[in-house]
């Protein structure tokens, strides 16, 4: 059975996480290590593969007041937005050695998600199309994940504490009308991100089979 080392960053910007989850990539390649990177974003838009630039909602000049970094992702996906308050887990695995199917691999990461809410008293579900972890008919989680050579990276955005007003800057995911939520709006109470960091760990590692 493999192990899983997982890495608690805080908050890092997207330029400075994607050269660590590049340099764990490539550790994953080399010594067959399996990694989980669990950290916080500040204000970003992330575009996917699939975004379009109209799916940005505000212009230049609002961007720079508000001072939001746009950035362009190899991931899987469209357009979505980042902020403190939001858990961002990428982990980064070799499919093949755990012999497990992409489809499968993305539906593991769901039920982790949706295993961790269900610890905070959330009924949450999964969707294939349009992708994600819903509460009835709000967004609470989003998936965009980039597999190359059987190895996973990039992954989920897992909304807690984070200010969703932000989310009308864009078409969120190419989902117009798009209506999020959060730990926090569903119960009323704020959870600190190193405890909803911990239970998602656990619940990843056990899903996979990876403690």
């Amino acid at each position: 059975m493999s192990k899983i080392i997982t890495k608690f960053y805080g908050q890092l910007n997207y330029e400075k996480a994607m050269t660590i989850q590049k340099s764990l990539v490539n550790s994953a390649k080399q010594k067959g290590e399996y990694y989980l990177m669990i950290l916080e974003h500040p204000d970003t838009i992330s575009m996917g593969v699939r975004s379009k630039t109209s799916e940005i909602l505000i212009g230049p000049e609002k961007i720079s007041e508000l001072k939001i970094s746009i950035q362009h992702s190899d991931r899987g996906g469209q357009t979505t937005f980042h902020s403190p308050g939001q858990l961002i887990a990428y982990p980064i695995v070799d499919l093949k050695k755990i012999n497990i199917q992409p489809k499968d691999y993305v539906a593991k990461l769901q039920l982790s998600m949706i295993q961790t809410l269900k610890q905070f008293g959330i009924n949450a579900k999964s969707q294939e199309m349009p992708i994600g972890i819903w509460v009835k008919t709000k967004k609470i989680a989003s998936i965009g994940v980039r597999i190359r050579q059987g190895i996973t990276s990039h992954g989920i955005a897992l909304n807690v504490n984070n200010d969703l007003e932000k989310f009308q800057h864009i078409i969120s995911c190419g989902i117009k009308n798009h209506i999020p939520t959060s730990i926090s709006n569903e119960t009323n109470q704020i959870y600190s991100m190193d405890e909803v960091a911990t239970l998602f760990a656990e619940n990843f590692s056990k899903t996979f089979d990876l403690n």
